[in-house]
């Protein structure tokens, strides 16, 4: 017999295991809404991350940088699930892929995160571009004759290359540490 467990923010154990039953145990609900109204995503363990709606990394073809960078809202993540990834929590910020380029890796839709204290490639990372005033998002590759390609992981599309004179067309926004999608 499975025993009703339930975190401190109201969620249903059991469904958080086996997908059974509701996700929030009765009156939780209730629970949750006040945990997130007492502010403790203020805590210095959280940073709240600006989202850009309308800023989108073409994973494709490449997509025309907005003419204004204003963020539309805040998503918090705690500060040392970003570190983990290797990331500076402070210099994070939240834009949305478009495209299938990048699939299976990164799905059309999904968001974001991006580290815009990482302009140095590494080797393979996955990184949002601004070649020529067109954002992307794609893995890098750097090889020995200085060239770098610029790489779908969809198979459909073919790698690009810039020679070390053409790198003047390129500035990496930010290395991709995180991304997720909704269902």
């Amino acid at each position: 017999m499975l025993r009703l467990y339930r975190d401190r923010h109201g969620v249903d154990m059991n469904w958080l295991i086996s997908g059974e039953g509701e996700m929030f145990m009765p009156g939780s609900a209730t629970d949750h809404a006040q945990y997130l109204a007492n502010n403790d995503l203020n805590r210095p363990d959280f940073v709240r991350l600006p989202i850009y709606n309308e800023i989108q990394a073409s994973a494709g073809p490449g997509a025309t940088v907005p003419a204004t960078e204003q963020a539309d809202g805040v998503v918090a993540f705690a500060r040392p699930f970003l570190r983990d990834l290797g990331a500076t929590p402070d210099r994070c910020s939240i834009i949305w892929a478009r495209g299938d380029s990048m699939q299976p890796t990164i799905p059309d839709g999904s968001i974001l995160v991006v580290d815009c204290s990482q302009t140095d490639v590494v080797n393979g990372c996955i990184y949002v571009l601004n070649v020529d005033d067109d954002l992307l998002v794609k893995r890098v590759r750097r090889r020995l004759d200085a060239t770098i390609e610029i790489v779908s992981d969809n198979s459909m599309y073919p790698p690009e290359s810039l020679r070390a004179e053409q790198l003047r067309h390129l500035r990496v926004v930010g290395r991709v540490v995180y991304f997720c999608r909704t269902p």
